[in-house]
């Protein structure tokens, strides 16, 4: 690891900081929302080209760099999505857990304080998304997720997976951003991204990794998404929903 155990744990408490403020803005921003079946009009979730943005997103990580566009994405509306971005953060959550046997003393703490922050994303987006609500994690990511985890061999290969999986999360919500109907989804969801951004960030300085690579779509998080094979990219609710 190129940052030692002390500079490691108070990158990932200042990222611990911006997660206890964002929930607390999460949980102001959806007060009011009357939830119900027909309360936001629908919008397709247009996937790959077209989107530019800002993001991360939680996919299959490390896989050859192929992005992928999608005409056929479902329409979703702002319930459907929220409860799209609940499977997604439980999807991480089992992530983080199935590469925690090949982290040390020194990383297994942060490591448990992500995945904790993934675990209250999701009861956050679960409790906005009504009906639509995930009834675990996104299998279908699970499954995509499967393969890389299985070649995790030691602690730096899993803060690379770790690093990929938290960008393709904020992708995501970048693109979720663009399609949100209900302002105060949208300020909700936006609360979010930072702090999968931040993971990314703490996890690339940990990896020794230039301020180009930290940042890899610039100062803007990217809102393409794609089948999970681009870490440049988010997950496709085509592929993934």
């Amino acid at each position: 690891m190129h940052l030692s155990p002390r500079q490691f744990r108070a990158l990932a408490d200042e990222a611990d900081e911006l997660h206890r403020a964002g929930m607390a803005t999460f949980a102001e921003e959806t007060a009011e929302l009357h939830l119900g079946a027909a309360r936001a009009s629908r919008r397709r979730f247009l996937g790959g080209a077209g989107l530019a943005g800002v993001g991360l997103a939680a996919a299959p990580v490390v896989l050859a760099r192929g992005r992928v566009a999608t005409a056929s994405a479902p329409a979703l509306d702002d319930q459907t999505i929220a409860g799209y971005a609940q499977g997604v953060e439980l999807a991480a959550v089992a992530a983080y857990t199935a590469a925690a046997a090949a982290l040390t003393n020194a990383t297994l703490p942060v490591a448990e304080m992500f995945m904790g922050h993934h675990q209250q994303h999701a009861d956050a987006f679960g409790a906005v998304a009504g009906d639509k609500a995930a009834s675990g994690p996104n299998q279908k990511l699970v499954t995509a997720l499967t393969p890389a985890l299985q070649a995790v061999t030691d602690e730096m290969s899993a803060l690379e997976l770790a690093f990929t999986l938290e960008n393709q999360a904020a992708y995501t919500y970048a693109a979720a951003l663009t399609l949100l109907q209900d302002p105060a989804y949208a300020a909700a969801t936006s609360t979010i991204l930072p702090i999968e951004a931040q993971h990314a960030v703490v996890l690339g300085l940990a990896l020794g990794k230039s301020v180009a690579d930290v940042f890899p779509t610039g100062a803007f998080e990217s809102a393409s998404l794609g089948d999970g094979t681009d870490p440049l990219a988010g997950l496709d609710p085509a592929v993934f929903a």
